[in-house]
């Protein structure tokens, strides 16, 4: 009867464990999403030196990210339109580009594997001061802030592609460098209001909104980042190839 018991046991463990294997699928793996600010000569929170701009606030409103392939499916709609793959994390999403955190989290999703050559970011004024983005910085002595309610689409490619592998949590990092964000921006030219504070925003010092928006696209890039150091790995390896 012992053995009848621990046979009868084992088969249901084989049935259970044949039926997750049949509901999963070894094609979809976890993608971890973050985005964080950068800046080599300016200060982020008073973390790193004493030169350039010294920033203290940095949100973004997210109402959607996107991952994409660029190859055509072969069952096209009738639009003649190619059905790429896409995943995507649907918000609206607050984001503090200094902590690196999300509100909501992105948390992770199920992407199917393979190599995906585009992430695009429409930024949107859904957050709570009604702003898509919002920046507070000083400089020389003044206190800045740069918003605006302007919704931005961001598009940034990669032609060797972002690649998903079976059976590995993939760390994905958006980056948006602080720096090139105001390379060349005047900000002596910007008036400030009565309270000492400069705004820069859409109906004050509003040129100077138009050449900071200007430069947002080009100052984002994104990337894996597999030992999860804030850092893409690419720029990781040009690091060691320069101790080398």
């Amino acid at each position: 009867m012992k053995v009848k018991i621990q046979f009868l046991v084992l088969a249901i463990a084989s049935l259970l464990v044949a039926a997750c294997e049949n509901n999963g699928d070894p094609k979809l793996e976890g993608v971890k999403m973050q985005m964080k600010a950068v800046a080599s000569s300016s200060t982020i929170n008073g973390k790193t030196n004493v030169t350039g701009l010294t920033f203290t606030d940095v949100r973004l409103g997210v109402e959607e990210m996107e991952f994409e392939t660029d190859e055509e499916d072969s069952d096209e709609d009738n639009s003649g339109e190619d059905d790429s793959e896409k995943v995507e994390f649907e918000g609206p999403y607050t984001v503090d580009l200094i902590k690196g955190t999300s509100n909501p989290s992105f948390g992770l999703t199920d992407v199917a594997t393979g190599v995906y050559n585009e992430i695009e970011i429409d930024v949107s004024p859904v957050m709570e001061d009604g702003n898509s983005i919002f920046i507070r910085f000083t400089y020389e002595g003044k206190t800045y802030e740069f918003s605006t309610t302007e919704e931005l689409e961001i598009e940034i490619e990669d032609l060797a592609g972002y690649t998903v592998d079976e059976n590995t949590l993939t760390n994905m990092l958006v980056l948006i460098n602080l720096d090139n964000l105001f390379s060349g921006i005047d900000l002596s030219r910007a008036v400030a209001d009565e309270d000492g504070v400069v705004r820069i925003n859409d109906t004050s010092n509003s040129e100077i909104t138009d050449e900071i928006l200007d430069q947002f696209e080009d100052s984002c890039d994104a990337g894996e980042d597999s030992d999860d150091d804030d850092d893409l790995d690419e720029d990781d390896d040009d690091s060691n190839d320069d101790d080398n």
